[in-house]
């Protein structure tokens, strides 16, 4: 009875510390009266709380005049301590491969990008550049190592890396268990494996999410978006939808699943890069509307540029026949899916994103009536339609949010012991 009674003790301290850690992630500076009041917690609770963490380092005291940063001076405003953790937020796509490193408090500290083909790597050679990659941001960042010390991927760097949570956000189908790859139409081989490997090199936790799915969790913190269910959509290269359902980002059990792009809308219909036909892709992604709008019926063997497509909506804008059907019937094709969406789940605002966001004018019509032809009664064919151009950054957050969000939960349960161990 004394050990069970121990356990929920630890429980309920650990869920304290993870609201007072939560409440600073959405306000960025506060007040112990202020996370008192936001938490439920008694002022003295929050304070002892608090204090705790500020002994461990990860919360640190503001200035209130200039916003500099003091310690040890109680009565202060209270922040996130940047310098408790670094996690990094590395993206395979089609042609390229990028990444930003950012610090606890969440403040981007450098990001890189390369194209790439990176089609025909093996596994073993993409943990290597996803490696390098790491070690380059991690330079470009100036943590973790003297500026004298190289960096050296094949030896690994061990702890000079200093890298907390690295997430992996891929183009294509992942692991339910967070470890590899089961598909990507960036890459030629299947069922890579990720996560072990590459974690073994940089000495920090890895976990390998699709990026569509994982876009949600861009917005677990902000304000506007508390409480609410809603999906996020891609529509570029590809087709793929994110979920958050009763404040839950939804994953798969098998898979990293709500394969939004590829729902059927026409059986037998045009070919999809999947390999299979008909698929809500198939009509509405980058090189289905490209293929539409030319006469093709190939699936480009690369990415279709994104002035490339910007030419194409300006085309379709100007009256061009031929590019105004491939845009509108790519927007039947999401409309339909969403009302199928919709049937099973109820209507969701949607956050648009992609190259679909830039040419929403020329999509939204064909939308909003798909959805109306295909769901009940209409039902959702006034939801509302959020736009996010900057897709980059959208992962980007969403992975640095994920990973964040990890090591919350860790350091919550862990922090009487590191107190003790202080």
């Amino acid at each position: 009875m004394s050990m069970l009674a121990k356990t929920d003790a630890d429980t309920v301290r650990a869920h304290n510390r993870l609201a007072v850690l939560d409440h600073l992630r959405r306000v960025g500076v506060t007040t112990r009266k202020a996370v008192s009041e936001a938490t439920g917690l008694s002022v003295s609770a929050s304070s002892a709380i608090s204090g705790t963490l500020l002994k461990i380092d990860l919360l640190e005291e503001v200035e209130e005049d200039d916003r500099s940063i003091r310690r040890g001076r109680p009565g202060k405003s209270l922040a996130l301590c940047g310098g408790a953790a670094h996690v990094a937020a590395l993206k395979i796509a089609v042609g390229e491969i990028s990444g930003r490193i950012s610090d606890y408090a969440g403040r981007p500290l450098a990001e890189v990008r390369h194209e790439v083909d990176i089609s025909g790597r093996s596994g073993e050679q993409m943990v290597a550049l996803l490696a390098e990659l790491a070690g380059e941001l991690v330079a470009r960042a100036g943590i973790g190592r003297r500026a004298d010390e190289a960096f050296d991927p094949a030896r690994g760097s061990g702890r000079a890396l200093r890298l907390d949570k690295v997430v992996v956000a891929v183009q294509g189908k992942t692991r339910s268990d967070l470890s590899g790859i089961v598909w990507s139409p960036a890459l030629r081989h299947r069922d890579i494996e990720i996560a072990a490997p590459l974690a073994a090199r940089l000495a920090a936790e890895v976990s390998v999410l699709n990026d569509c799915s994982l876009m949600p969790e861009a917005f677990r913190w902000r304000p506007d978006f508390t409480g609410l269910d809603f999906a996020t959509l891609f529509v570029g290269f590809g087709v793929g939808m994110g979920l958050r359902i009763n404040g839950v980002t939804f994953q798969g059990k098998h898979s990293s699943a709500v394969e939004f792009g590829h729902i059927n809308h026409v059986p037998g219909g045009a070919l999809c890069r999947c390999g299979n036909r008909g698929c809500v892709e198939a009509y509405a992604g980058d090189y289905a509307i490209w293929r539409r709008a030319t006469g093709s019926d190939q699936i480009p063997a690369h990415r279709i540029p994104d002035a490339d497509m910007a030419r194409l909506a300006e085309a379709a804008r100007r009256g061009d026949a031929a590019a105004r059907v491939a845009f509108a019937e790519a927007g039947n094709a999401i409309g339909y899916g969403l009302g199928r969406v919709f049937a099973m789940i109820d209507p969701l605002p949607i956050v648009l994103t992609g190259s679909g966001a830039k040419a929403i004018d020329l999509l939204e019509p064909a939308i909003r009536q798909g959805i109306f032809e295909s769901a009940v009664e209409g039902l959702g064919a006034d939801a509302p339609l959020i736009l996010m151009e900057d897709t980059d950054a959208l992962v980007f957050d969403a992975a640095t949010a994920h990973a964040l969000a990890a090591l919350d939960g860790e350091f919550s349960r862990s922090t009487a012991d590191a107190t003790e161990a202080a």
